[in-house]
């Protein structure tokens, strides 16, 4: 009995810790949404909540897309993969920050992703139609952009 009491009082205090972690997040993410750039009144940056690290603590991601942002409506739905990244928030002491290097490999897995994109976009055989379009008449607009995003990453992951 002694044993599932204290089970107990384990299991109650672990949800009330998750449950602490999971409001900050959830009152982070409101904060960002209510500063981010939208259309319509609906943001254009997407947010997640997520255990990247397993450490039991909840990290925020932002997912952005500067192209997307300056001109609504211009990327297809294929092209819009390649142009978006993620930032990462991470909780320290109490309030949520940008992660520098706590999410390395979460970052270095993004990294190849851009540089497939990157691949894409020099040579769009595989790619639809209308995405073929899109980069023949902004190919180097594209490939400035797919360069930004990947020194951002190798930034963070340094």
């Amino acid at each position: 009995m002694k044993y599932i009491f204290s089970c107990i009082l384990v299991l109650v205090g672990f949800f009330s810790y998750s449950q602490n972690h999971t409001d900050a997040a959830v009152s982070f993410v409101i904060s960002l949404k209510a500063e981010a750039p939208s259309y319509h009144g609906i943001p254009l940056n997407e947010y997640f909540i997520s255990d990247l690290d397993h450490d039991g603590t909840f990290e925020v991601i932002e997912r952005l897309n500067r192209i997307r942002t300056a001109y609504v409506g211009f990327l297809n739905v294929e092209l819009d993969a390649a142009f978006t990244y993620d930032k990462i928030y991470i909780l320290k002491g109490n309030e949520y920050v940008e992660s520098d290097w706590d999410i390395a490999r979460f970052l270095e897995l993004q990294l190849s992703h851009y540089s497939i994109w990157k691949k894409n976009i020099l040579n769009p055989m595989n790619l639809s139609d209308d995405s073929k379009n899109l980069i023949n008449e902004n190919k180097e607009s594209f490939l400035n952009e797919i360069d930004f995003i990947i020194q951002h990453i190798e930034e963070k992951i340094k």
